[in-house]
């Protein structure tokens, strides 16, 4: 009988705070009316926190992807393809369903489909990611943190002329390789592995000072619409903010600041936000469409909408899952 597999709590805490951060950036419209510059920056920074969910979770897929051996390729591929391609199969029909019974048009159902003017482009990253796994991890069993290095260096050089709408310096000056959204796996893995010569204490507190920096730069520029930084995923500061995160999370657990939680109702309420994820990623798209026909408009009630969005997005795959045959597809 093989041994059930140990989780990493702080991994369960990131990919936790990784969803509620996604939808975070979906629920504006249940903001009351702005009235005021103090509202208004609530708002941006609200939203803007939300914006550490994509690269949040592409690291935690590197730090548990890369560095490991996969003997057989196809079966790599089958079992990582089959959790992401079956439940965003499920889904897409759900979310498209939906939209035809709101009276969308269908060259807007295709859009959706392809992830244009919706959150499915990130399934489709996620395809393109994990083609590039094997050789990415090639790559780093072979040439190790040097290669990592390496790697991230090049990286970061394309996402500080991405930041600057650089990108590329010329025409035959390719870097596509290293550029867009495969670097944040490879970051995730080096922050899960890196050795600090300094406290966990001093990491941890480096991480949150980093995190809160990289936040403020981040909604500054986005406040005063800033035309010399692309404010996605692709920047500077989203990578700052990620990093610190990373850093913060993984460090507090090392300190045992999560071991009074980890067996309480909080503890079991991250985990199951952590495994219910993937899921929870479609299924606030219909939570949110359908709650949009019942929008309160008011500030005092955005908490109540924002605590019910994160509930029901959560329960659809969470009832799913405990359906015989239907788990595989759920996203759980």
């Amino acid at each position: 009988m093989t041994a059930k597999k140990e989780r990493i709590f702080y991994y369960d805490a990131l990919r936790a705070f990784a969803i509620i951060a996604v939808i975070i950036c979906h629920v504006d419209m249940f903001f009351g009316p702005l009235t005021s510059q103090t509202q208004v920056i609530a708002q941006m920074t609200f939203h803007d926190i939300g914006r550490i969910g994509v690269p949040i979770f592409l690291m935690i897929s590197g730090a548990l992807l890369l560095n490991r051996d996969y003997p057989d390729l196809g079966q790599f591929l089958k079992k990582r393809f089959a959790r992401i391609i079956y439940p965003f199969i499920f889904w897409i029909i759900l979310i498209l369903g939906q939209l035809y019974l709101y009276h969308y048009s269908p060259s807007y159902l295709w859009k959706v489909f392809i992830g244009e003017p919706s959150i499915t482009w990130y399934f489709w990253t996620l395809i393109g990611i994990y083609l590039f796994i094997p050789v990415i991890n090639t790559f780093i069993n072979e040439y190790g943190e040097k290669g990592i290095k390496y790697f991230l260096a090049i990286w970061f050089i394309t996402m500080v002329l991405k930041t600057f709408n650089s990108y590329p310096l010329w025409q035959y000056f390719d870097l596509n390789m290293f550029a867009g959204y495969v670097g944040y796996p490879i970051l995730g893995y080096w922050l899960s592995t890196k050795k600090f010569n300094m406290s966990d204490a001093k990491v941890c507190i480096m991480g949150l000072v980093t995190l809160i920096i990289s936040l403020s730069v981040f909604v500054y520029l986005n406040y005063i619409g800033s035309d010399w930084i692309n404010l996605i995923y692709q920047n500077i500061p989203i990578i700052f903010m990620g990093s610190g995160l990373f850093l913060f999370v993984k460090y507090l657990d090392n300190l045992h600041k999560f071991d009074s939680i980890k067996d309480n109702f909080i503890g079991k309420a991250i985990v199951s936000l952590s495994v219910c994820s993937y899921g929870m990623y479609f299924s606030h798209v219909i939570v949110v469409k359908f709650l949009s026909y019942h929008n309160p408009h008011s500030h005092l009630l955005f908490p109540v909408m924002f605590a019910l969005t994160i509930f029901l997005s959560w329960l659809l795959p969470y009832i799913l899952s405990k359906i015989p045959y239907v788990k595989t597809i759920s996203g759980v």
